[in-house]
């Protein structure tokens, strides 16, 4: 009976994850840039995959139980179009490079404004990179074009190039921020003028809510059952 209360409230404790998740997304489904983040969760053994030697040392491990991770889902978002010359957005593949800290994060977001200086930046003042890894500074003019291939014009002067990276083991930084191992240069089409929205589908989630909410109250029923048969077998017990 133990055993059946532990298995059902790892299920219960994935499903509340799965929620928090779900409220996650419903939350950013309106910030630029943002990845949704999928929750999966499967029943197996808790020795699965563990060596017979190490599977000695925990004889009375639980037999089963429930498991979940996350993944985030990189397709895009419909491109929100501003006729803001600095606002950019990547069609296919690849993310933005941005300084933050001294560190190398990568976004989606390309609503960029220039700074007092002339640094091309982010909304919260992360300056964008180059293909050299260096920041972007667009010295004069008022002219600014992009072209799909992330070359940037000044008044008709070449004057850097947007990097726009592939990523591997994309992890969330915060909000439509990412970290991540860089695997090359993107062929994504860089489109000037435009912003990607969120990939979020809140109908979807919504559901999602409906689901992880009936399988956590069905978790929480099989937990009372368990707890209920454990107090009927102490009573009868002490009659004896």
């Amino acid at each position: 009976m133990y055993k059946g209360i532990y298995v059902a409230m790892s299920g219960a404790v994935l499903r509340s994850q799965e929620l928090d998740n779900v409220a996650n997304n419903l939350a950013n489904a309106a910030t630029a840039g943002y990845k949704k983040t999928g929750f999966s969760s499967r029943f197996y053994p808790m020795l699965e995959g563990i060596s017979k030697a190490q599977d000695s040392v925990y004889p009375d491990a639980r037999a089963m139980t429930h498991w979940g991770e996350y993944s985030i889902d990189t397709s895009n978002g419909n491109i929100k179009t501003t006729g803001n010359p600095l606002d950019v957005a990547v069609q296919g593949d690849g993310f933005f490079a941005v300084e933050n800290k001294g560190k190398t994060y990568y976004t989606r977001n390309g609503s960029f404004s220039r700074n007092k200086e002339g640094f091309l930046t982010t909304m919260i003042g992360q300056k964008v990179l180059d293909t050299a890894n260096k920041p972007i500074r667009l010295n004069g003019g008022v002219g600014v074009s992009i072209a799909a291939d992330g070359n940037i014009y000044v008044d008709g002067n070449a004057a850097a190039k947007l990097k726009v990276a592939k990523i591997d083991n994309v992890q969330h930084v915060g909000e439509s921020l990412f970290s991540g191992d860089e695997a090359g240069e993107s062929k994504g089409e860089v489109i000037q003028g435009g912003i990607e929205m969120s990939n979020v589908n809140p109908v979807r989630e919504l559901v999602g809510i409906i689901t992880a909410l009936r399988q956590f109250d069905a978790a929480q029923k099989v937990i009372k059952h368990f707890d209920d048969l454990s107090q009927r077998a102490v009573s009868e017990i002490a009659k004896v």
